[in-house]
Order: C-alpha cells, then sequence, then structure tokens
C-alpha cells in the first residue's frame, strides 16, 4: 500500500466483485523482461461500469513487482499533459538524486522535460532550456523525452501507470498516447487508460485517437459491461455482513435489472438499503425485493445522489457545493470559502464521508475527492446559475490569495473560475487570467488549449483595441501552430484591422507575418497574403530593420508561391541586402533557406550554393531547424539537378541530423526522398518501405497533410510492381465524377492505360482536353504532363500528344520531378519521345530516346532506364526501317533484362511480348526477383529476420517488407510454408533424409 500513489490507496465502503477476467488480461499485460517495449491498455465503459474500480484492484497486485504511477483527467480544467504531469512527478519524487540525473540525462534533450516538470531544473542541474523549433519538431522532441524517461526508468523496475477518465483528456495528452504507443518506444511499461465509450461521451479527438490507438501493435482493448447477474449476487453475498433476510439471488435479480449491471448504481443502491436498515427486515425476501422495486427504473436509479442530498445538514451540502465548483479533487483551502470553523468543518467532512458523498485521498495532505464524477456532477448542476457564479467567485479569490506570486501552476484554475464569475465580478480579471493560461499553454505546445484560453478572452468583451489586436495575434498563432491555418487566418487579418485603424505600424507587420506563415504551412495561395505584405511594407519608415526582412523574406515566398518568380527574386535580393548590412544572422539565413522557392529565376546551381550558406550560417547559429530545413532543399535541388548520388549521401546527413533533434517534418521528408531515389535506383521494396515511413511522419504534422504526396509515391511504385489495379477504386474516386476537373484525372487516365483500359482512357483524356490544361497548372503540373504523354502514347491520342508536347518540350535535357522531390521519373526526353513517336515523327523520338538513355544511366536511374530502352524499341518497331529490327530487338532484351532484375513484372511481359529475350538473368516462379530469391532461401535455412539482414547487409525492416512480398507471391500462409516452397520449386537443395 505504502508504494501506491494515494488516489489509488483508497479503502473501499464496498467489496470487488466479478471482473476475473479483466484482471486476468491486465495482469498478463505487466512487463517480465527487458526488451518486451511499452503496452498500452485501453479500458472503456460507461459510466459507473467500475473502471476506477477495476483499475485500483489490479494496481494492487501490480504494486508488488513494478513501480505504479497515476494521472487523471480533469473533467472541469484541463491541463497539457495534466495525468502525465501528475504522474512524471510521482516518479521524480520517488527517484534519488542520482538514479533521476541517469534517467533524464543532461542537455537540451533532457530539458525538454522541464516543460512539463518546471522544477525539475532544481534535482538535475545542466538542463538546457527546451529548444525552439516549428511547433511539431517541439512536440515530437517533448514526446520522445518522455518516452526516454519511461526507458530509462522502466530498466530498473517495470513500470505500470495509470491514467484515468481518458475521456476528458486534453489533445496534448491524446498525441503523447499515440506517440508512447506507435514509436516503438522500447520501455518495459504498461499504460493503463481508462474512459467512457458510450457514444454521447466520447469526444472527437478521443474518437480519432483510440483509431489510431487500435492501430498499434501492443495496444489491448477491454470494455467494461454490466455486471451479470452472478456478478451482483457475488457482490451481495460478500457485502450484507450477516443475515440478509432474502434469498440472494433473488435480490440480485432485482437490483440487476434495476441498475443494468452498472457498478456505480448498484454500490448506491446497496448504500440506501443498508441506510433503511432494510437488511434487516424479518418477513422473508419479499419485502426487501419490493421495497428495491419501488425505487423504479435504472432511470430513477440514476437520480439516487440528489435524493440522498436532503437528507444532509445544511452546513455539509453548503460545504459539498463549494467541493463541487472546485472539481473532482479539492483540498482544505479551497473550500474556505464555506466559512465554517473547524469544528462544524470537520463534521461535515465526517458526514459527507459517512454518506459516501467524499473520500479522503492518503497521502495527499488534507485532500479529498468525490466518490464518482456523476456525484459532483449531480452537486453542480442542481445549484442555479447566480448560486454558481457566486461560489466560483469565491473558489478564485481564495486561489488567487493562496497563489499569489506563483507564476504557473493554478493559472488555468484561475482562468476557469474568473471567467465562470464574469456575469458578477466583471471580465477584467477573466481576461488577465485567459491571457496568461493561454500563453503558459503555449509554451507546454497545447494550442487547443491555447485557442480556448485566448478565444475566451476575446468573448469576455475587450475595449481597448491594442489588447485586442494582441490576444488576436495570440490566437492566430496558436491555430496556426495547431494547424488550424483558416481560422489563424482571419485573426491575423482582425489584428490587421485593428492595426489600420490606430494606425500601428509595427503591428501591422507583425500581423503579416503571421498572416503569410499561416498560408503558408498548409500551401494556401489565394487569401492575398503578398498585398497585406505590401500594405505593411509600405507603412513601415524606410529604415533597415529585422522587422522588414522578415516582410521582404515573407514576400519573396508568398510571390514565388503564386507564380511570379521574378518578383519574388527581387524581393529575396533586397531581403538579403538588408540582413547583411544589419548583419542579421538569423534573418540571412532564413532568406537564403527560402531561395528554394524562387529558384525558377536562377540556375539550380546557384540556389544550391545559397542553400549551402545557409546550411553554414545556421549551423553556427545553433539553428537546427533553419540548418534542416536547408539542406532538404538541397537535396530536393539534387535530385531536380539529376545528381542522385550526392543527393543519396546529402539526404544521409539530413536523416542523421533530423533524428538527433527529433524534428518530425524533416524525418518525413527525408523519407519521401529516400523513397523518390530508391525507385529510381530500381529498390522497389525500398521505396515502398520508405513511403510509408514518410506517411507515418507526416501523420504528426499539423496542417501539412501527407496524403497526396503519399499517394503519388504508391502510384509510382504500385505501376512498377505491377498492381496498379489495387489503386484503381480510390483513383476513381478522386477524379471528382465524370464532369467535374480533377488534378488527378491525368494519372487516372495514365492508371486506365496502363490496365489495358483503352476505351476508359479515351473517355478521361477527351475529358482532359474539354476541360483544357488551365486546371491542372496550379497543381501537379509536371506530374500531370508526364501521365498525359504515357496515356496518349498507349491509347494513340495524337490529338492529345500535339497539344502537350509543346507544354514540355522546354524540360529536354532535365530530369523529371514531381513537386519538391516527391517523386522523379528521370530523364523528361522519354516523355517527349513517347509524344513524338505518337506523332509518328521517329526520326525526332529516337533522338529524345537517345537523350534520355544517357541522362539515366549517368544518373543510376535503371527503373527510367528501362523504361526508356522499351519505349526506343517499341518505337523502332513501330517504324520498321533499315536496321531498325536488330536494334529494337537489343533494346528490347535490354529492357526485359533490367526489369527482371528490379522486379518490374508489367514492363517484363510487355517487352517479351515484343520479343526480348532476357539475358543474364535466372528464371524464378511467380514473379520474384533475384533479391526475394535470395532471402527465401535464407527462411528455408531458419534464419531470422535479424540474421538475414545481418547477413544482406538490409536492415530488419527491408527484410520484413521482402518477405511480405513473397509469401504474396507464392501464396504462402507464413515463413514455414514459404520454405516449403523454395525446396517443390528447386529454391534450396532438398534436405537430406535422416
Amino acid at each position: 500500500m505504502r508504494n501506491l500513489p494515494g488516489q489509488l490507496r483508497l479503502t473501499p465502503s464496498f467489496p470487488f466483485a466479478g471482473r476475473a477476467r479483466e484482471l486476468a488480461s491486465l495482469r498478463a499485460l505487466i512487463p517480465t523482461g527487458a526488451g518486451e517495449g511499452l503496452r498500452l491498455a485501453l479500458v472503456g465503459g460507461e459510466a459507473g461500469s467500475g473502471k476506477s474500480r477495476l483499475v485500483r484492484e489490479f494496481a494492487h497486485e501490480a504494486a508488488g513487482s513494478s513501480l505504479v504511477l497515476y494521472g487523471a483527467c480533469d473533467s472541469v480544467v484541463r491541463r497539457p499533459y495534466g495525468p502525465f504531469v501528475e504522474a512524471l512527478e510521482q516518479l521524480v519524487r520517488r527517484s534519488d538524486d542520482e538514479t533521476l540525473r541517469d534517467a533524464v540525462g543532461t542537455g537540451t534533450v533532457g530539458g525538454e522535460l522541464s516543460r512539463l516538470l518546471p522544477d525539475l531544473a532544481q534535482r538535475v542541474p545542466g538542463l538546457s532550456p527546451p529548444a525552439a523549433a516549428d511547433p511539431d519538431t517541439e512536440r515530437h522532441r517533448l514526446h520522445s523525452a518522455v518516452a526516454d524517461l519511461l526507458v530509462a526508468a522502466g530498466s530498473r523496475t517495470p513500470l505500470v501507470i495509470v491514467i484515468e477518465d481518458g475521456h476528458w483528456a486534453d489533445t496534448p495528452t491524446l498525441l503523447l498516447l499515440r506517440h508512447l504507443a506507435h514509436g516503438g518506444v522500447d520501455a518495459s511499461a504498461l499504460i493503463v487508460t481508462t474512459f467512457r465509450d458510450t457514444e454521447a461521451e466520447i469526444p472527437e479527438a478521443l474518437s480519432a485517437a483510440l483509431v489510431e490507438l487500435r492501430r498499434a501493435d501492443g495496444v489491448a482493448r477491454l470494455r467494461l459491461g454490466g455486471l451479470s447477474t452472478g456478478e451482483v449476487s457475488e457482490f451481495v453475498e460478500n457485502a450484507r455482513g450477516g443475515e440478509l433476510g432474502a434469498d440472494t439471488n433473488e435480490v440480485a435479480g432485482v437490483m440487476h435489472e434495476l441498475t443494468g449491471g452498472n457498478a456505480f448504481l448498484i454500490t448506491e443502491l446497496w448504500r440506501m438499503v443498508l441506510e433503511a436498515d432494510l437488511t434487516n427486515a424479518r418477513g422473508g425476501g419479499r419485502q426487501l425485493t419490493e421495497t428495491l422495486s419501488e425505487l423504479g427504473s435504472p432511470d430513477g436509479v440514476r437520480e439516487v445522489v440528489s435524493q440522498r442530498l436532503g437528507h444532509l445538514e445544511p452546513a455539509t451540502t453548503g460545504l459539498l457545493e463549494i467541493a463541487a465548483v472546485v472539481g473532482y479533487e479539492f483540498d482544505l483551502a479551497a473550500v474556505a470559502p464555506s466559512g465554517l470553523a473547524d469544528a462544524d468543518l470537520q463534521a461535515a467532512l465526517g458526514e459527507a464521508i459517512a454518506h459516501g458523498m467524499i473520500e479522503e485521498v492518503p497521502a495527499r495532505g488534507l485532500s479529498f475527492r468525490f466518490t464518482h464524477e456523476l456525484v459532483r456532477r449531480a452537486l453542480y448542476d442542481r445549484m442555479g446559475a447566480l448560486r454558481r457564479a457566486e461560489l466560483h467567485l469565491q473558489v478564485g479569490e481564495t486561489l488567487e490569495r493562496a497563489t499569489e506570486g506563483d507564476g504557473h501552476s493554478r493559472v488555468a484554475d484561475l482562468a476557469y473560475h474568473f471567467g465562470a464569475a464574469a456575469p458578477i465580478d466583471g471580465p477584467e480579471r477573466a481576461i488577465t487570467y485567459s491571457m496568461r493560461a493561454g500563453r503558459a499553454a503555449l509554451r507546454s505546445l497545447d494550442f487547443d488549449g491555447a485557442e480556448m484560453r485566448f478565444s475566451s478572452a476575446l468573448g469576455l468583451g475587450i475595449e481597448d483595441p491594442r489588447c485586442r489586436a494582441e490576444i488576436h495575434m495570440q490566437l492566430g498563432t496558436a491555430r496556426s501552430r495547431g494547424g488550424s491555418s483558416d481560422e489563424a487566418i482571419a485573426d491575423f487579418r482582425a489584428a490587421a484591422e485593428i492595426a489600420r485603424e490606430t494606425d500601428d505600424a509595427e503591428l501591422l507587420a507583425a500581423a503579416a507575418v503571421g498572416f503569410e506563415e499561416a498560408c503558408w504551412r498548409p500551401g494556401i495561395t489565394d487569401e492575398g497574403a503578398v498585398e497585406l505584405l505590401e500594405e505593411a511594407s509600405a507603412a513601415l519608415d524606410d529604415d533597415d530593420s529585422e522587422l522588414r526582412v522578415k516582410l521582404l523574406a515573407g514576400r519573396s515566398r508568398a510571390l514565388a508561391f503564386i507564380g511570379q518568380y521574378e518578383e519574388s527574386s527581387v524581393a529575396q535580393h533586397d531581403a538579403i541586402a538588408m540582413a547583411r548590412r544589419l548583419d542579421d544572422r538569423l534573418g540571412l539565413a532564413t532568406v537564403l533557406m527560402r531561395s528554394y522557392w524562387s529558384r525558377a529565376q536562377r540556375s539550380l546551381d546557384r540556389t544550391l550554393t545559397m542553400l549551402t550558406e545557409a546550411r553554414e550560417l545556421a549551423e553556427e547559429l545553433g539553428e537546427t531547424d533553419v540548418q534542416a530545413e536547408a539542406m532538404e532543399w538541397r537535396v530536393a535541388s539534387l535530385i531536380a539537378l539529376g545528381d542522385l548520388k550526392k543527393a543519396e549521401r546529402e539526404l544521409a546527413e539530413v536523416h542523421a541530423l533530423a533524428a538527433r533533434v527529433r524534428q518530425p517534418f524533416p524525418l518525413h521528408v527525408a523519407e519521401h526522398y529516400a523513397s523518390t531515389l530508391a525507385l529510381c535506383a530500381g529498390k522497389l521494396t525500398e521505396a515502398e518501405a520508405a513511403a510509408r515511413r514518410s506517411h507515418e511522419w507526416g501523420r504528426l504534422l499539423t496542417g501539412r497533410p501527407a496524403s497526396g504526396s503519399y499517394g503519388i509515391q504508391m502510384f509510382g511504385i504500385r505501376r512498377e510492381q505491377g498492381r496498379l489495379a489495387e489503386l484503381a477504386g480510390a483513383m476513381r474516386t478522386l477524379t471528382g465524377g465524370e464532369h467535374s476537373p480533377s488534378v488527378w484525372r491525368p494519372g487516372f487516365a495514365a492508371l486506365l492505360a496502363e490496365l489495358g483500359m483503352e476505351d476508359e482512357a479515351r473517355q478521361e483524356l477527351e475529358q482532359v482536353r474539354r476541360d483544357g490544361f488551365d486546371p491542372l497548372r496550379s497543381s501537379l503540373w509536371v506530374a500531370s504532363l508526364t501521365y498525359l504523354a504515357e496515356a496518349s502514347s498507349v491509347v494513340g491520342d495524337s490529338a492529345l500528344a500535339a497539344l502537350v508536347y509543346p507544354e514540355m518540350a522546354p524540360l529536354s535535357g532535365g530530369n523529371v520531378v514531381v513537386g519538391h522531390g516527391v517523386a522523379c521519373y528521370g530523364a523528361a526526353d522519354r516523355f517527349l519521345g513517347l509524344l513524338a513517336a505518337t506523332l509518328a515523327d521517329f526520326d525526332r523520338a529516337v533522338a529524345h530516346f537517345e537523350r534520355a538513355m544517357t541522362i539515366n544511366r549517368r544518373m543510376g536511374a535503371d527503373t527510367w532506364l528501362a523504361h526508356t530502352m522499351f519505349a526506343y524499341g517499341r518505337t523502332l518497331v513501330m517504324r520498321r526501317g533499315s536496321g531498325d529490327a536488330r536494334r529494337a530487338s537489343e533494346l528490347l532484351s535490354g529492357a526485359a533484362t533490367l526489369a527482371e532484375q528490379i522486379g518490374m513484372p508489367t514492363l517484363v511481359g510487355r517487352a517479351q511480348a515484343l520479343g526480348a529475350r532476357p539475358t543474364g538473368t535466372s528464371s524464378l516462379p511467380d514473379e520474384l526477383t533475384g533479391r526475394e530469391a535470395e532471402i527465401l532461401r535464407l527462411v528455408a535455412a531458419g534464419l531470422s529476420n535479424r540474421g538475414i539482414g545481418e547477413q544482406l547487409s538490409i536492415s530488419g525492416h527491408t527484410v520484413a517488407n521482402h518477405i511480405r512480398s513473397i509469401l504474396r507471391k507464392t501464396g504462402a500462409a507464413n515463413r514455414t510454408e514459404a520454405a516449403g516452397y523454395a525446396y517443390r520449386n528447386s529454391l534450396v537443395d532438398t534436405p537430406s533424409a535422416v
């Protein structure tokens, strides 16, 4: 008992009954050894189903072998990461200084924990302040720091962490839970989370989190339904404490019927039985069961709590009303407004405890909590609005006196209570504390909480325009960082309007900078960012300033986003010159890093030089987020230049830096670059694995939906794997209907052509011709041109080919890159060759194909080299000129050989249909690639994924992806069947008989 948190030590009024299966399930989840990884148990049920009692009983068992920690979500004031803060504070208190230093570590990573535990630096000297970065990076670094702490703490003793009332969890808490579940945390820890799962009580954020959590490995789901009649009978038998005077099963049946098996209602009903002394009734069980039946329906039983309040002394009721305003847990200082003398206060507390309304929390000083939130809610709801406002004011003023000089601990409570008291107290204090609470939430990365606090402050009515503008700026920042870009834009626009009214040029400039940032994150181009930045620039004095550098940098990026590259380049040049004059090194690094966006006005080599300077400046300044982003755009530039080998080397550095500083956006981008490069090189399995990793990292980002990039990458990968049919349904949906223009229509046409559905492909191409190219230019323009070139080539649509060729001709001699390295389809001349061949201009087609082969070979883009050789050979077959047959055969056979090595079954089949004879490759069954056959032999030899990876110098994750592909192709259900397949198909020697 002593090593349990106080909330789990509470002595129950009634015995525990039932739930044997659930207890056994939780018991089996307790980690017993190192390397098992963190596990998560989700315990759901309706209000009063017994979730808290179950985890309390479980915690008593677990305390014998584990360190048990506890945290609860608050029903009244939701603090960022509240339950984790509570649990981690217990961990800190119970660790000696040396153990704590080892667990937390020093430096920046350990310092991230100070966002949650401000007093941690007193126990662990030398912690650096949390790093300032983009919101996704800050949040990921904090989550990773918590995971590292759990890993270190669990290495000594297994951890069991109870998180109660997840239905009240704030967004940061849910995001941290999701990170711990999906992050592959190698901690000997079990997190048990309870939540109400009735549809009306599951908020949208929790519902989304539950979907995510259920996808993770190591997550168990337990649902507590009503107790059965037998379990209610067990409860009655254990609780009666003597001769009941009635048949236990009969009484249990009535109680079950009245309560539906709800554990809380059963205990409350039994409490009434005891208070009415019905258990001593003589005359058999009929009197007791009839009396129980008179209580009415289950809805009537739910009113038991309110009915029992009438039996309490007025002083006790008044005390409980104040406590209900304070919250689920409270201490004596919080209920001081009751005005009771010490003796009367003790009597009131004693009566409330005796009647089962509240219970004392052990090891927490003079602290108490309601026996159930339903009890507190019943008390709160029965009060009138005026009475509630008066009590909120009294509680708020008590807290204010108690926390004078305390900068952070209860500011959210003060904002809540003075906000509820505003009708009688006025808005001033409510506004002050709401703003303080909002800023505290921003520091804790609780963007939803910050938005709520700042919105509350605005809703109270603020006369001072500058104060109102400040709140709009803060609210815009919170919404932008939280991914609510449209609302953020509206807030910055409101702040700009106030700046105009008050003739405040600096405020207008700050609003314009925030406005552009809010537009840029989700790629919004049509909200007027350029105009607002120009207006703000004109309003400022002409003198150089860091604020003007920010305006110019924002204007450069905004202009590039709407395609005005020349003007963007001019604004960037001016920003760079001003930053150099001011020696504003961070501003200079930021502007240079953004040079990628206006690259259309200069050579890519010049852009690389600017990005290199940005990288070096950021590294000197310790600005890792700017450094990482500059390196990312260097990789994209190198891919566009066709220097894929150098791009791979730079990418390795980006990956290492992003992993070191725990930045999810660079990791998301790095993985999609990795997928692009792997596809070019013909490493299809690696390309797919990297695309999936990129998509998973993208799910952690706010305001940056990653599904479009993932869709493009999977389209390219599935096409080469011969699995495009899997995407047909999704692509058909994305086209938006036959008469609706869509940026996805060219891709859909290419998919249909690839699948041999040429009539449908022609219909889609005809729709593109009717719509014109303008709807395609704003998004996926280059990708659309490649898809249209391929589709028109397959179906022989010379009319469309004639329209596409001049649009694509300026790309001749270059490398086709979609987006910012999302995809690379190799030399543009391959597509120009396809278009020229469709137009029957064979000589021009041959020239394009020759150039494309040279470019793709130089890049090491084997996938696109294979396609080029096939298209070239097919064109020669069509031309049928002197000497073409032999050259066509060489090209087609070379294409088939390369495609077979890579694992491109569709291209192999097309080349063979034209007479290709693959050379230098073995004939493998079921379209297995050479690497897959190699791995299959090692599976048959009994090697594990790790053993195979060590032997072939590849990761275990890559091995797992290969094995999934092997099982799919061979139809084997598991490794054993795959091994048998290998022997049957002579891929390994048959084992000799023993």
